[in-house]
């Protein structure tokens, strides 16, 4: 499971998580799977209602894998605005550029091993709260 979170925090950091958000917006949008008419007994349809913008608004929330994609995007930037300068710039360095721990560690003057152990502990606050978005995700 830890290799599916370091997945998705380097997807959140490289901007992977916001191009699959858009992207999915703009496949259910363009692409829906509405079934052919099959009125054929001659007469008009009844009760007729047609509403674009609440149907790509009930498209959209009933697509799960858009709706874990925005809750993990959520959860990510509401513990990563809560953390200290230091820990942002690990986790931006390490996820977004892919630098070593030494490049790391020289950048933020702490060492190796405390590094590890900041990002250690940012990935074990959102662990909990990402594990039920994680479950059915494939990577």
């Amino acid at each position: 499971m830890a290799d599916k979170l370091d997945k998705l925090l380097s997807d959140y950091f490289t901007g992977i998580l916001d191009a699959n958000i858009k992207l999915r917006r703009a496949e259910l949008k363009y692409f829906s799977k509405h079934a052919p008419d099959e009125n054929i007994g001659g007469g008009r349809k009844q009760n007729d209602y047609s509403n674009p913008v609440e149907l790509d608004m009930i498209r959209e929330e009933d697509d799960e894998m858009l709706s874990a994609w925005i809750m993990q995007k959520e959860i990510i930037e509401t513990f990563f605005n809560i953390t200290v300068e230091p820990q942002r710039t690990i986790l931006y360095e390490r996820y977004g550029h892919k630098k070593s721990w030494l490049a790391i560690s020289l950048i933020v003057h702490a060492n190796e091993r405390t590094c590890q152990r900041w990002r250690d502990n940012f990935k074990n606050g959102i662990a909990g709260h990402l594990y039920s978005t994680l479950n059915g995700m494939s990577f």
